[in-house]
């Protein structure tokens, strides 16, 4: 391949990260769900014909990590001759998506000059999928048949033309195809915009000199990827936790394990000792077990350099068969999440004792509410997903943030009470700073927060997502862990009723009802007697303690 100058490599690198962020624009700009157009619940990625990431937008680390997997996945059934000019394609297969059937991916070949170059693609969590559960994460399912419809590489589009029965038998097996089809028509039109942008890069380069260009940019970071693990001291770092329970066998925590071993410039992480496959819905697939341990490894070591597949190659992943974080069909995995958050806090765990001044403590997990109605005879259909922000881990450095979305969804944000209130029927009573629940530490894990939802009509049912109310996130080198999520159900009336586990189809609840759910705080960072006094006041002043509480956590007066 002939060697391309660095300028022009890097004008092509860049402007592909441009395109994969113009994808994401683009999706966001014609989505039809908030957790899409709100709370960014997606990933988009550009890959070239092999499916090796290219450049990725600012969505959800695993959705980002699992897209070329899915597209390998295609390439694998059709080859790289099967596919045709205009084709779009659905897949939500576990195993080669990582992540559960809510999670539907479009993606569609790019072509110039009559061959296949490139693959635009776009994870998004759809409103519906069928199944047993409204919106997915169902707690219970013990089949992952049950718990919605399954696309194989299905062509929605071939060579420009709608498969207008295979979009039927969809719409007519999801519960809001009104929302459905208006953001599969969305990721259609990001794939489109990231496919333009690069058949125009074609025009003008020409396509061998971006294979030449990002051949070269994979290799750069690649060696840059080796010097950052080059100076992670050599060893064996071990670390595990658990969740509190499968959804099935309520009686049974699940152990999650992993082993890191760091050898001269390369990692290697493995998951040997992790529980067996899970009977519920809590099993995690490999491809997102992979690209988890890809993420924590960018974020360490590299997190401001754009992602492409060079900066994966020096890191090796490894689990026996069948276990909660490599399951086999057909095994279910509607509430992978859970697993999915505990993995990427046990990795931190286990290299907090090699590199103690870059890992945070462990963050509040995966909580939210789900508010619908699906029977028409009840009011009209709705369903709106909250995943609610919680506490951060205390840093090394610095207290944890506050109010952040947990840490599998990077970035991501809530979903605004004007959202709430404009479309939905729901009043948002309350959003405030929960106070109770962060891990003290020399430096203090952040706090949560309190929405409280008061029902507007008559017949919503409520589902709940939570997890770690037996093994709360824990703090490092000291720190303190932090408390329990919860939700709180016909608040202020003689029927009120504290619920910590997940729940789905809890209800009905009627117009007047109120629902105050608090997410918990993250684990604190070191000994909390060396805290420094000035932050001490701080948080009297700003209202985080009181002087009493000061005294008592910090021995300072005020």
């Amino acid at each position: 391949m002939t060697p391309i100058d660095p300028i022009t490599t890097q004008v092509i690198r860049n402007a592909l990260k441009a395109a994969a962020d113009e994808m994401q624009i683009s999706l966001v700009k014609t989505a039809h769900n908030p957790l899409i157009y709100e709370v960014h619940d997606f990933g988009v990625v550009l890959t070239n014909q092999r499916g090796e990431m290219l450049a990725e937008g600012s969505g959800l680390p695993g959705f980002i990590g699992c897209l070329p997997s899915a597209i390998v996945g295609g390439l694998a059934l059709y080859g790289p001759e099967g596919f045709a000019d205009g084709d779009v394609l659905l897949t939500n297969e576990p195993d080669d998506t990582g992540t559960h059937l809510s999670d539907v991916v479009v993606y569609m070949p790019i072509l110039a000059e009559g061959r296949l170059v490139a693959f635009s693609s776009v994870m998004a969590h759809w409103a519906d999928i069928g199944g047993h559960t409204p919106g997915g994460w169902c707690p219970d399912t013990t089949d992952v048949h049950q718990e919605g419809m399954i696309f194989s590489h299905l062509k929605l589009i071939e060579a420009g033309k709608i498969n207008a029965t295979l979009e039927r038998m969809i719409l007519k097996n999801v519960r809001f195809p009104d929302l459905v089809r208006g953001d599969m028509n969305a990721m259609i039109a990001a794939c489109r915009t990231g496919a333009r942008r690069y058949q125009a890069l074609c025009a003008r380069h020409g396509a061998e000199t971006l294979e030449a260009a990002m051949a070269t940019v994979f290799d750069q970071a690649e060696r840059m990827m080796r010097r950052k693990i080059a100076e992670i001291p050599d060893g064996v770092y071990t670390a595990e936790t658990w969740i509190d329970h499968d959804g099935v066998n309520l009686d049974l925590p699940r152990k999650i394990q992993v082993t890191v071993t760091v050898s001269g410039e390369e990692m290697a992480m493995d998951w040997t000792g992790s529980s067996e496959v899970a009977g519920g819905p809590v099993n995690h697939p490999f491809v997102e077990t992979r690209a988890l341990c890809h993420t924590i490894l960018k974020s360490l070591t590299m997190p401001l350099d754009p992602l492409n597949a060079g900066h994966l190659r020096p890191l090796t992943v490894t689990a026996p068969p069948n276990t909660i974080v490599s399951p086999l069909y057909p095994a279910p995995c509607d509430s992978y999440g859970y697993v999915a958050e505990m993995a990427m806090h046990v990795i931190v765990r286990a290299l907090s004792q090699a590199i103690p001044e870059r890992c945070p403590a462990c963050s509040y997990q995966m909580f939210g509410p789900y508010f619908f109605r699906t029977d028409p005879r009840f009011g009209k259909p709705f369903i709106y997903i909250d995943p609610v922000d919680g506490g951060g881990g205390a840093f090394p450095h610095a207290d944890g943030p506050s109010g952040l979305i947990f840490v599998g969804d990077g970035d991501c944000p809530n979903t605004p009470v004007e959202i709430v209130e404009t479309r939905y029927p729901l009043l948002m009573q309350r959003y405030a700073i929960n106070l109770e629940g962060a891990g003290r530490g020399k430096y203090r894990g952040g706090f949560g927060v309190v929405r409280e939802y008061q029902m507007l009509e008559d017949n919503i049912l409520m589902q709940l997502m939570n997890e770690n109310t037996l093994y709360p996130p824990w703090g490092l080198y000291g720190g303190e862990g932090s408390g329990v999520s919860k939700a709180v159900v016909w608040a202020g009336t003689d029927h009120e009723q504290t619920l910590t586990r997940r729940v789905s189809y809890f209800g009905p609840l009627h117009s007047g009802d109120r629902v105050v759910v608090s997410t918990t705080g993250g684990g604190g960072w070191g000994d909390p007697s060396e805290r420094d006094p000035a932050l001490v006041h701080d948080d009297v002043r700003n209202g985080f303690l009181t002087p009493e509480q000061a005294l008592a956590d910090y021995g300072v007066t005020i």
